[in-house]
C-alpha cells in the first residue's frame, strides 16, 4: 500500500507494473480485480486513476475525515463511483467502497459498537495478553452460548448494513501483524465457524453468511444492483483527520531530507530505464565477443525498483518509521542511486564507444557522489595536471522531452580552462568560487566551480571536452559583493571582492529584474515582459507545537500552537552576492536556515524563473516547524490549486471553520494561486505540506523537530533530522495571455511553461567524466531518429520487461514498456507559439526491423487493449496515460 499524499506518479506506476510483472512470473496470468487500501492517510485520484487504468475494478478505502464518513453514511453513499476530474466520458470510474467506522481492526468493523464488536475478535481471550480496551473480552464459543452470541453478533451486523445501499454487507476479519501464530488462526476460524454454521441453519433469521474475498464481496454488491444505482464523485481525501482537530497534514513535511531523496532515487532510476533499454534493444541486434552484459545489470536493475516501491509505503516516504527503520529506508535509496550509476555507465558506455566496449570495463564516472545515505550529494573533481592531463571529455545526457539549455556545474582544480565540443569553441562559462562549506566564507584554494552553458536535443547525448589554458580569463570569472568591509575575506585569487557601494541590491536577466535591501528583504520584482512591479516576498516562519500531554504534533499530527512567527530577517551572518555572465546569485546566511536565489541568463527555460533554496538543519531546534512564506499582491480569494502526485491539480479552498492544521495539503511537486493579472506558480523538487492561509500568501513547509509521539502508533518523536536542501522555481504569469479557466471547476491546469519547468527540475540532466582521453561520438541520439515529442507529450519510462516464461530467474526479455503522458494545461499564447509539433509515429522511435510487435495494454501491462504496428500513430488521450509494449526481435 504506497502513500498517495507525497508520491509522485512516475513511482505509483512503477510499483504496480513491478507488483503485477511479479505475479505474473511467479503465479501466472491470474486476474486481478480488486484493490484493497485500509492504511493511506487519506486517498488520491491518482491513485484510482492508475489502478483503474490497469484493469482494477473496485477499491477499499479506509482513512478518510470522520465528518466525510458521517455525510456519506447519512445518504448510503459509502460506495460511489470515483471519477476523474477531467472524464466527461464516464471511462474512468472505479467503484469504491469506504469501511464506515473509526479503524480497520476487529473491535472497528463487525458494526457500530466497538464493545461488542470486540468481544468477536477471539484472540483477545481472557488468557491472552491482548485484551478488550473496553472490559468486556471474548468467550469461547460453545453449544450453549451460540444463540446468544450469534444475535448479538448479528444485531451489528444489521446496523452496520444500514449504512449501504445493498443487502450484501463486507465485514474484514483481520488487523495488523496478525494470523501469525497458529493458536489465534484456531481461535477465530474455530469460533467464527460455530458462528456462522448457526446463523445459516436459522431460516428465520433471513442470513446468508459466509467467508470470502474483497472480490467476491464486489461480485455479489453488482449482482444486486448495477453501477448506474450509485452515486458518482469527483475530487480527493485530503486533508485527512480521525476526530476533533487532530488532522494529519504533519506527515506531508515529515522527515524531508528522505522525500526530496526520493526524487534524487527516482531522477536516477528513470534516466536509467531509458538508457539501459536503448542500449539492450542495440545488443539484440549486435551480438559480439563484448557484448553488453544485459541479464547481470537488469537483476540489479529490478533490485533498484524494488527498493523504491518500498519507499513509497505509507510509512515510508511519509516519513512516519521509527528512526532505525527510516536508516533502512535511507539504505535502499543509496543502493537506487548506486545500482543506477552503474547501470547508467555502462549503458551510455556501450552506446558511445560501441565496438570498442569490454563490459568488464569503466570508461564513465558521474560527476555526482552520495557518499552516504544521510549526506547531501558531493560533487567529484575534475583534475588538471600540466604536462599529464591537459584536457577532460565530460559526456552530458539529457533524459527529457525537450531541449535543454542550461548550466551545468564541473569541478576542477585550475581556473584557466576553456570549452569546446565537437571542435567548436563554447564561449558561454562562468567561473564561480567553491566555498569551504555552505555557511563558510572561506574560498578554497585550487577548487573552483565551472559553469557551462550547454545545448542538449531531448534523449541525447553530448560530449564536451574542458581544455586547460594559460590564457587569462578564457571563461569569465565572477564578481564578489558583501554589505560591510568586515564580511569581505582575504583577498584570494582570481576572484574580485568587493563591498556593495548602492543603497540597494539587484539582480536581474531579459525576464525578471529584483530589488533586495541590505537586510535582506525584497523590495520590489519587476516582470519586464509585461512591464508590471509586482509585490512579492519571501521569508522564513516557524510553528510550535501544543505543550498538552495528549494534544501536540508529531510525525503524523500537525497541531501548532498558534499562528506562525517569522523568523527575523534583521540578524543574518552574512549577505553575499555572485555576479556573473550567466548567473547572478544572492546568498543569506542564517543561524537557522540559508536561502540562496538565482536568476540565470542562457536563453533557456530557467530563465523564467527564480530559483530559490533553502537549506535547513533543524538538529538543535526542538517541536519546531519551519515553512517558507510567499507573500504576493495577487486576488486569489480562498481558492489555491496544489498538484496530486505530479499528475493533476485540484483547487482547494481556505476554510475559517476548519483549524490551522486542516487548511494544509499535500504539495508533491507545484501549487499556484492567480487572478485576473497574475498566476504565481511554485515548482517544487521535492513533496511537503502546503496552505494558502490569507489570500496571496502561500506557506510552503521544509523541515519539522519533534520531540514527542502523537499516539498514532510510531511510539517516538521526528528527532534524527538531516541537513537538507530544497529546491522552488518561482513562476509568475501575465493572465493576459492565459485563457481564464472555470473559476467554478474543481480542477486547475498548469501552463505548458509549467510543465516542462517541472520535468526539468524533476529529472535533471546526468554528466559523466570520461576516464579515456580519445574522443568518440560528438552527439549520439538515442532513438531511430532525434525524437521531437508534441509539445503537450511526456515520455514517463522506456522500461525493459522481465522474461516471465522463465520461473526460476530474472532476466530481460525482448519487450519494452513504453509509457506516455499528454499534459491537461492551460493555453499560454506566448509560450505555446514557440512549439509546433508533428505527431510521432512508432517509426521515429525505432526501426521497422528491429520491431517484432506493438501492443496498447492497460497501465501496468496485463490486459492488451489494441494490437499495433510500426506506422501508427502514438496517440494519448488529454490528461491520461498510455502504456505500449514493444516486442523486439
Amino acid at each position: 500500500m504506497n502513500d498517495e499524499a507525497n508520491t509522485h506518479y512516475f513511482s505509483m506506476l512503477d510499483q504496480l507494473i513491478e507488483g503485477h510483472q511479479f505475479i505474473e512470473h511467479k503465479i501466472g496470468n491470474i486476474s486481478i480485480k480488486s484493490s484493497w487500501a485500509n492504511d493511506p492517510f487519506g486517498y488520491s485520484p491518482t491513485m484510482a486513476y492508475l489502478l483503474q487504468g490497469s484493469g482494477i475494478q473496485h477499491l477499499a478505502i479506509q482513512r478518510v475525515h470522520y465528518h466525510i464518513k458521517k455525510a456519506l453514511a447519512k445518504e448510503k453513499q459509502l460506495e460511489f463511483l470515483w471519477q476523474q476530474t477531467w472524464d466527461r466520458s464516464t471511462s474512468t470510474r472505479l467503484f469504491t467502497h469506504v469501511l464506515p467506522f473509526y479503524a480497520y481492526d476487529i473491535p472497528h468493523t463487525c458494526g457500530p459498537d466497538p464493545k461488542i464488536c470486540c468481544q468477536f475478535d477471539f484472540k483477545r481471550s481472557a488468557d491472552s495478553n491482548t485484551v478488550c480496551s473496553w472490559g468486556i473480552n471474548p468467550v469461547t464459543i460453545n453449544d450453549n452460548n451460540v444463540q446468544e452470541r450469534a444475535e448479538l453478533l448479528l444485531d451489528q451486523y444489521r446496523k452496520k448494513a444500514q449504512l449501504y445501499r445493498t443487502n450484501t454487507l463486507f465485514v474484514q476479519l483481520g488487523d495488523d501483524f496478525r494470523y501469525r501464530m497458529m493458536y489465534e488462526v484456531r481461535a477465530q476460524f474455530g469460533n467464527y465457524d460455530k458462528l456462522l454454521t448457526y446463523m445459516n441453519r436459522r431460516t428465520d433469521w433471513n442470513v446468508d453468511i459466509q467467508y470470502g474475498t474483497l472480490s467476491d464481496y464486489f461480485e455479489k454488491v453488482l449482482q444486486e444492483k448495477s453501477l448506474q444505482d450509485f452515486p458518482s464523485y469527483v475530487g480527493d481525501f485530503f486533508t485527512y483527520a480521525d476526530h476533533d482537530d487532530n488532522y494529519w497534514s504533519g506527515y506531508f513535511t515529515s522527515r524531508a531530507f528522505f522525500k526530496r531523496m526520493d526524487r534524487i532515487a527516482e531522477s536516477y532510476l528513470r534516466a536509467t530505464e531509458i538508457l539501459f533499454s536503448i542500449a539492450h534493444v542495440k545488443s539484440l541486434q549486435e551480438k559480439t565477443f563484448n557484448s553488453f552484459p544485459t541479464n547481470d545489470l537488469f537483476v540489479s536493475l529490478i533490485q533498484a525498483r524494488r527498493n523504491l516501491g518500498i519507499f513509497q509505503h505509507h510509512d515510508g516516504i511519509t516519513g512516519t518509521a521509527r528512526a532505525h527503520v527510516v536508516n533502512d529506508y535511507g539504505r535502499k535509496l543509496l543502493a537506487i542511486i548506486k545500482i543506477s550509476e552503474i547501470v547508467m555507465q555502462q549503458s551510455a558506455a556501450y552506446l558511445l564507444f560501441q565496438n570498442n566496449y569490454y563490459f568488464n570495463t569503466q570508461y564513465l564516472v558521474l560527476s555526482q557522489d552520495f557518499p552516504t545515505y544521510e549526506s547531501l550529494p558531493i560533487r567529484r573533481m575534475l583534475t588538471f595536471m600540466k604536462g599529464q592531463q591537459s584536457n577532460h571529455i565530460i559526456y552530458i545526457y539529457n533524459p527529457t522531452d525537450r531541449k535543454r539549455i542550461e548550466l551545468v556545474k564541473i569541478f576542477t582544480n585550475i581556473y584557466q580552462v576553456y570549452v569546446t565540443s565537437n571542435k567548436k569553441y563554447i564561449d558561454k562559462c562562468q567561473i564561480d568560487p567553491k566555498w569551504s562549506s555552505r555557511r563558510s566564507n572561506t574560498i578554497e584554494e585550487n577548487q573552483f566551480e565551472l559553469l557551462i552553458q550547454v545545448d542538449i536535443e531531448p534523449y541525447s547525448i553530448r560530449e564536451y571536452t574542458i581544455h586547460m589554458t594559460t590564457a587569462q580569463e578564457i571563461c569569465p570569472i565572477t564578481k564578489i559583493e558583501y554589505i560591510t568591509e568586515e564580511e569581505v575575506p582575504d583577498s584570494t585569487a582570481p576572484f574580485v571582492k568587493r563591498v556593495i557601494k548602492t543603497k540597494l541590491i539587484e539582480i536581474s536577466n531579459r525576464f525578471l529584474g529584483i530589488i533586495f535591501s541590505k537586510t535582506g528583504d525584497i523590495l520590489s520584482l519587476q516582470h519586464k515582459i509585461s512591464d508590471e512591479h509586482i509585490r512579492f516576498h519571501s521569508n522564513i516562519i516557524q510553528y510550535g507545537t501544543s505543550k498538552q500531554s495528549d494534544h501536540h504534533s508529531g510525525a503524523y499530527l500537525f497541531i501548532p500552537n498558534g499562528n506562525a512567527q517569522d523568523i527575523p530577517t534583521n540578524n543574518y551572518n552574512l549577505i553575499r552576492v555572485q555576479r556573473g555572465r550567466l548567473i547572478n546569485r544572492i546568498d543569506f546566511i542564517h543561524d537557522m536556515y540559508i536561502m540562496q536565489y538565482k536568476l540565470t541568463d542562457t536563453k533557456g527555460l530557467n530563465d523564467y524563473t527564480l530559483e530559490l533554496s533553502v537549506t535547513t538543519h533543524l538538529n538543535m531546534k526542538k517541536d519546531t516547524e519551519l515553512a517558507l512564506r510567499f507573500s504576493t499582491g495577487i486576488k486569489n480569494g480562498a481558492d489555491f490549486f496544489t498538484d496530486l502526485n505530479g499528475f493533476q491539480m485540484i483547487r482547494r479552498k481556505t476554510y475559517d471553520k476548519l483549524p490551522l492544521q486542516g487548511n494544509v495539503y499535500p504539495m508533491p511537486t507545484m501549487a499556484y494561486i492567480e487572478d485576473d493579472r497574475m498566476r504565481f506558480t511554485i515548482l517544487a523538487s521535492q513533496p511537503s505540506g502546503v496552505t494558502c492561509l490569507k489570500p496571496g500568501i502561500i506557506d510552503v513547509f521544509l523541515d519539522r523537530r519533534l520531540t514527542r509521539d502523537d499516539g498514532r502508533g510510531l511510539g517516538e518523536g521526528v528527532m534524527d533530522n538531516r541537513e537538507t536542501i530544497s529546491t522552488f522555481k518561482i513562476l509568475f504569469e501575465p493572465r493576459r495571455t492565459v485563457l481564464m479557466a472555470d473559476q467554478t471547476s474543481l480542477t486547475g491546469y498548469p501552463t505548458l511553461l509549467a510543465h516542462h519547468l517541472s520535468i526539468e527540475l524533476l529529472y535533471p540532466t546526468h554528466v559523466f567524466y570520461s576516464l579515456l582521453s580519445q574522443s568518440t561520438l560528438h552527439t549520439l541520439n538515442l532513438f531511430f531518429k532525434p525524437l521531437f515529442l508534441p509539445s503537450d507529450y511526456h515520455l514517463v519510462n522506456l522500461r525493459t520487461l522481465n522474461d516471465n516464461n522463465n520461473d526460476t530467474k530474472y532476466s530481460s526479455s525482448k519487450n519494452l514498456a513504453l509509457i506516455l503522458r499528454r499534459f491537461a494545461y492551460d493555453c499560454d499564447e506566448s509560450y505555446d507559439s514557440l512549439f509546433y509539433s508533428e505527431q510521432v509515429r512508432f517509426e521515429h522511435l525505432f526501426s521497422s526491423d528491429q520491431i517484432e510487435s506493438i501492443e496498447q495494454t492497460s497501465l501496468s501491462l496485463r490486459h492488451i487493449k489494441e494490437k499495433l504496428n510500426i506506422t501508427s500513430q502514438l496517440v494519448v488521450p488529454f490528461a491520461e496515460l498510455v502504456t505500449y509494449k514493444i516486442r523486439f526481435m
